[in-house]
């Protein structure tokens, strides 16, 4: 287990030049030289957080070599707080594998990290993404009106026509002459003619009005048509409420 991950954090992996110039130096016993380098290295710009992990454990070992246990604690500290996985190479002494062990273990626990969940509403316009539900048209039986409007005024106009149609009548018998007795008779018939018919409109219009009035619904709350039945004495009773 320690050999495959020794390989996991060995120089085939590494990228920059600080860590395997230092690395190198502190294989070849040179602590000196690599405590340089190393040191160097652990603060440069633009570094992969895997490559700061590795020069610090590294910095630890060398500073652990020269006798630096203090110092080598913090090392391997730093290099635990970025990468919890790590571990020094396999042929390290027992010793030092020893205080690293301590160090890990001292650590709290790390956190979890938190998998952010994808923003069903993300890319849109939230203030837009409202549902709206239309309004209930409440209907006020519209066509029951209508009806009676034309049934109203069918039935003036009859009544209108009906006068005209007198007042000829009137002028026909008291006429001197015979084509102005004609004429007024003329004006008498046609004028009762469009009285009739404008009575026969107006009456078929009202009598739709009646009807439309029952069947054509009217949601407004104000005006709901209700059947209720009530027990009466001997039977039941029904009351129409509109």
């Amino acid at each position: 287990m320690w050999f495959l991950v020794s390989l996991a954090s060995g120089p085939a992996q590494a990228e920059s030049d600080e860590l395997r110039q230092g690395m190198a130096a502190y294989e070849n016993f040179e602590y000196e030289q690599a405590l340089t380098i190393l040191e160097k290295g652990k603060d440069k710009a633009g570094l992969p957080d895997a490559d700061r992990a590795k020069i610090l454990l590294y910095l630890g070992l060398t500073r652990f070599s020269l006798g630096d246990q203090a110092s080598a604690r913090l090392d391997f500290e730093a290099a635990l707080q970025i990468d919890r996985k790590i571990l020094p190479p396999v042929d390290t002494s027992p010793k030092i594998i020893k205080i690293f062990h301590e160090v890990r273990t001292s650590l709290p626990p790390e956190k979890p990290k938190l998998t952010k969940k994808p923003d069903p509403d993300k890319g849109t316009d939230k203030t837009l993404n409202i549902k709206q539900t239309a309004p209930v048209k409440k209907t006020k039986r519209i066509w029951t009106w209508v009806a009676a409007g034309v049934g109203a005024a069918a039935m003036a106009s009859a009544g209108t026509c009906g006068i005209l149609a007198g007042q000829a009548e009137d002028d026909f018998k008291q006429a001197a002459w015979a084509d102005e007795a004609a004429e007024y008779k003329d004006q008498a018939e046609t004028r009762a003619l469009a009285a009739n018919v404008m009575y026969g409109i107006g009456g078929a219009a009202l009598l739709t009005a009646v009807v439309l009035f029952f069947v054509e619904p009217d949601s407004s709350p104000e005006a709901q048509t209700q059947l209720s039945m009530t027990p009466v004495p001997g039977g039941m009773g029904a009351s129409w409420r509109f």
